[in-house]
């Protein structure tokens, strides 16, 4: 009795699940602070000074992945929605997209250095829009198809295409149609792969210890074979590389099928991870938990941070303000869940969703 007494009661299966997907967006966010603020190196695995290069690329791809999930999650989960809930399910993640495309905007103009990836997030939401009613089989090999066709199609492109203008530049009020969907650091002609995969997954029982098990299968063969295949292929590099060469590797944001298949990969353990562990360990996670309850205005501070500090915020001065960066979102993420709940952006996209819910006619609550 005194054993059954002492043991911390389990969290309930949905909020095991959504605790393990808000721990995910948690460490997605922060490691994107942690490429934006931080001073990264070569990884070498004797120096685990150099490891926190490990969130360069791989941060972002995560937090497409969770894209997806979200969408599964806003629309029926393992049900997929049919006639006017369908309907409804499409209009309100569509608006979240055009509200995310607008706050990206702004965030842009700020002028801060940083590309900004939400205006490509809410491209992801709006291309899933056809896929709503998809099965996860049906997902994951048009996602896997698409992971080998898209990126010689963008090189392709965008040797034909014009540049658009510099996203990070203050002048520039947001990334123009080829920067976003083919030249940009996240261009949504590739990274819609992560979302469709996302959102087959969201479409599962994540609850269920089979999937838990089936993410880890493929997630960690996944990070071999991108990455050890890049690295082969790197054994017979040529001399003078062109646009082509970087289908080769697996390099951040090379937008290669390997970087595809090795940072999904890495997405995929992640989660999987979370969804095992995420309940014996929440008093560890909970702080991550914090943050991933918050991202849309983590992600929105820290861009805003970044600004108002200026060149300060790179120096290449040593990781301290980093170290202050993270301990301070972390802390604020934790007090404001504690006392006031949602994030003010969040309470500001939910609020958006349901006004255009409700003028439609629909009574569905949104998430």
């Amino acid at each position: 009795m005194t054993t059954a007494l002492a043991a911390p009661p389990r969290l309930s299966a949905t909020a095991s699940r959504i605790a393990a997907i808000d721990a995910a967006r948690g460490l997605a966010v922060l490691g994107m602070i942690t490429v934006h603020v931080g001073v990264l190196r070569e990884p070498v695995w004797t120096d685990p000074g150099s490891w926190l290069s490990v969130a360069w690329g791989r941060s972002s791809i995560l937090f497409a992945t969770l894209a997806g999930v979200s969408i599964a999650l806003l629309s029926g989960r393992q049900h997929p929605p049919a006639g006017p809930e369908l309907v409804s399910a499409r209009l309100r993640i569509l608006v979240r997209a055009l509200v995310l495309f607008a706050l990206g905007g702004l965030l842009t103009m700020l002028g801060s250095g940083i590309s900004v990836i939400l205006q490509t997030y809410a491209l992801l939401f709006a291309c899933c829009l056809p896929f709503l009613t998809w099965s996860p089989r049906r997902l994951l090999i048009l996602a896997a198809g698409w992971a080998v066709i898209a990126p010689p199609l963008t090189v392709w492109l965008g040797q034909l295409l014009p540049s658009g203008c510099d996203p990070t530049a203050a002048t520039c009020s947001g990334a123009q149609v080829t920067d976003l969907a083919i030249t940009g650091d996240y261009p949504g002609l590739v990274w819609i792969t992560f979302a469709l995969t996302g959102l087959a997954l969201g479409r599962c029982d994540l609850a269920a210890r089979t999937t838990r098990v089936r993410l880890l299968a493929a997630g960690v063969p996944m990070m071999i074979f991108g990455y050890g295949g890049a690295w082969l292929l790197g054994l017979f590099d040529t001399p003078d590389p062109t646009e082509w060469t970087q289908l080769r590797t697996a390099e951040p944001h090379s937008g290669s099928t390997f970087e595809i298949i090795g940072s999904l990969g890495f997405a995929l353990t992640v989660i999987g991870v979370l969804l095992f562990t995420v309940d014996r360990l929440r008093p560890i996670l909970f702080p991550i938990v914090a943050v991933g309850t918050l991202p849309l205005t983590v992600y929105s501070a820290h861009v805003i941070a970044v600004r108002l500090l200026g060149d300060a915020a790179t120096a290449p001065t040593g990781n301290v303000l980093l170290a202050i960066f993270l301990a301070v979102t972390v802390a604020a993420s934790v007090v404001w869940v504690l006392t006031l709940g949602r994030g003010p952006l969040e309470r500001g996209m939910s609020w958006i969703v349901t006004r255009a819910a409700t003028v439609r006619g629909d009574a569905v609550p949104v998430g």
